[in-house]
């Protein structure tokens, strides 16, 4: 999920002008996905393509809570844009869905309303030129078996990796044989949860963050 978004640009439409020239119509992004994750990034194409997209994936601080029978996500996300004027975008947030991972039954996208779609939600964000947006979400989602995971490779549809990015994943002291797919940096127990913590730069993983246990 994030990590993870991908913003493309309708190709720019045309019009007559009263002396019936053809003029251009300035582009406006339509569709930006936020896959896990970490939210994913395809190229941005007004009239011709652009090699680099003028958003920018930064940061995400991701914190993620397991239970029994349950998973929780709460997520910062941080994009940069380089472009001269705004940026307007549909975002849309997808949740893993398989047997195994049901849709989420609590959802936040704080400051922005949202529209459930089949496989996540969709909102609208927008972009200031050459400054850094932020957005928080939140999902809670029932699980059916002993192993969550969030969303990361995604990222790769980028093409380029996220700056720097932080997760936290929390677990019940009482788990048994816990795996987690990142080796974490340094670990926190308690009387009644393991923490793992672990930070990458320059991130562009090819695995997703799936906790398991017994």
């Amino acid at each position: 999920m994030v990590a993870d978004v991908d913003i493309a640009v309708e190709p720019q439409p045309r019009a007559l002008d009263n002396g019936g020239a053809v003029r251009d119509i300035p582009c406006v992004p339509t569709r930006f996905v936020l896959a896990v994750l970490y939210a994913v990034l395809a190229s941005v194409s007004c009239r011709k393509a652009a090699p680099v997209s003028p958003v920018h994936f930064a940061r995400e601080e991701i914190a993620i809570d397991v239970r029994p029978g349950t998973l929780e996500v709460r997520g910062m996300y941080h994009f940069t844009c380089s472009a001269k004027e705004p940026l307007v975008a549909s975002v849309f947030y997808p949740f893993p869905l398989d047997s195994t991972h049901l849709y989420p039954d609590s959802i936040e996208i704080r400051q922005h309303a949202f529209e459930r779609q089949d496989s996540g939600v969709a909102f609208r964000m927008r972009f200031r030129p050459e400054a850094e947006d932020s957005f928080f979400a939140y999902y809670r989602q029932p699980l059916r078996a002993n192993s969550a995971t969030y969303i990361v490779t995604t990222t790769r549809k980028w093409k380029r990796p996220i700056d720097l990015a932080r997760f936290r994943v929390t677990v019940p002291a009482g788990f048994k044989d816990v795996r987690l797919t990142f080796n974490p940096d340094s670990v926190v127990l308690s009387d009644s949860t393991v923490s793992c913590f672990f930070t990458r730069k320059k991130f562009y993983p090819d695995k997703d963050v799936t906790v398991t246990w017994r």
